[in-house]
């Protein structure tokens, strides 16, 4: 029997009864929580583990919550930012746009309830954007072999059309195709 891996959540606070305290909030969700007060090893987690949502203190000695964030994205575009901020000021919330592409910012002292629901979003736009990455990895892969096709099997790609010529495509393409030689190309091309 397979267990269901819940979602990592990283949380950053160079504060530790703060960070407690977000760790508190969090402890009866479906997630998984890691915590440190290092900006450095939360970036070491996001690149070498799939975190879903990084919630992170703003003001840190060792880089802001905006910096982090801004690593975070380079790292691992798909994990969610969630700041959390003392600095209710227009200028951190740019800081936080600009470096961080942040998804949520939550005031100090926050609501446990806001904080728990912010992560559930982000959790949820987490999975979007992997599914959005999955896609579009997808269609990279495919168009990588039509141009390797292409360069191997000149025209391959491309269908000269003669008006008053009927073009067939057989029942099964890619017994044709086996027949004719063509390795590599079978049905699980199609996935």
């Amino acid at each position: 029997m397979s267990e269901t891996k819940h979602p990592l959540v990283v949380c950053v606070d160079d504060d530790e009864a703060l960070l407690a305290t977000v760790v508190r909030s969090l402890k009866r969700e479906p997630l998984e929580l890691r915590s440190t007060t290092s900006a450095s090893q939360a970036l070491a987690w996001i690149a070498t583990d799939e975190v879903a949502v990084l919630v992170s203190d703003y003001e840190m000695p060792e880089m802001t919550g905006a910096q982090l964030a801004g690593h975070a994205r380079r790292i691992r575009p798909e994990t969610v930012r969630i700041l959390l901020t003392g600095r209710k000021t227009l200028d951190t919330a740019i800081d936080g746009i600009n470096q961080g592409e942040i998804f949520r910012f939550l005031g100090k002292p926050f609501d446990h309830e806001q904080l728990r629901q912010a992560v559930k979003d982000g959790v949820t736009r987490h999975q979007e954007l992997l599914a959005m990455s999955g896609d579009r990895e997808r269609r990279e892969r495919r168009e990588a072999l039509r141009a390797a096709l292409e360069q191997e099997y000149p025209g391959i790609s491309e269908v000269t059309r003669v008006e008053g010529m009927i073009h067939e495509v057989p029942a099964d393409p890619w017994a044709e195709a086996a027949l004719r030689g063509l390795v590599g190309l079978t049905k699980k091309l199609e996935s």
